[in-house]
């Protein structure tokens, strides 16, 4: 099967307080995108990726990914992620599957990306994810107010899959409706479309403080 994807790139990363993009900081001397970018570069089954990115730093991006052949754009993202999403989302020319991945998670390892593959030839959206670890409880004003059910909880990653016009009615639909979401997903499910999950990798994480840049540094260099 053949597949596009849609990289948000835009974010500041405030937590790890680099005073930068987090995905521009180097890591084994490259920045995390071209991490990211690399995944999808060497699978066959890529045909084309597209970025979105802070205005002021897409000369920056078309520069670091200069060597990447199967890069066909870098667009302005917007407000939000997911209006950023769109912005690259129209530019895509192989409009049957397409999955968006997250700049900042370059561990995406290709048992995962397999899984999300083969599940796609027979469904319309799928997910990546593990199950949780620990206990998880919902507080309010520092009390406990419900215990979570495990069992049934899982941490969502990134890829997630789509077919293209599935994908593309679910933006329509929370730009219509003014849908405030943190994944791709959430908008499809407000459709009323099943989102299939397959295993992801404890391994794919992302790039969100200063303590994942040292498990970064370790797990890359192991490879």
């Amino acid at each position: 099967m053949n597949y596009s994807v849609v990289i948000p790139a835009a974010g500041m990363g405030k937590r790890m307080k680099l005073g930068y993009n987090k995905i521009l900081h180097e890591v084994l001397g490259k920045p995390i995108i071209h991490h990211t970018v690399s995944i999808f570069e060497k699978d066959p089954d890529c045909t084309e990726i597209h970025l979105a990115a802070s205005k002021d730093e897409i000369k920056e991006l078309e520069a670091i990914l200069s060597s990447f052949k199967k890069v066909k754009g870098i667009y302005e993202g917007g407000k939000e992620r997911q209006d950023s999403i769109y912005n690259a989302l129209v530019h895509v020319e192989n409009r049957e599957f397409v999955m968006v991945h997250d700049g900042a998670r370059p561990l995406l390892d290709s048992a995962t990306l397999n899984r999300i593959k083969a599940s796609l030839k027979e469904k319309d959206a799928v997910i990546c994810g593990v199950p949780v670890k620990s206990t998880l409880k919902t507080v309010v004003d520092g009390v406990v107010t419900e215990t979570i059910d495990r069992s049934s909880t899982f941490e969502v990653h990134t890829p997630q899959a789509f077919c293209y016009n599935l994908l593309m009615d679910a933006y329509r639909n929370a730009r219509e409706k003014n849908l405030v979401v943190t994944d791709d997903s959430m908008m499809v499910e407000a459709l009323g479309e099943k989102v299939h999950v397959v295993l992801s990798n404890y391994n794919n994480i992302k790039v969100t403080t200063r303590e994942d840049l040292a498990v970064l540094n370790i797990l890359l260099g192991s490879e």
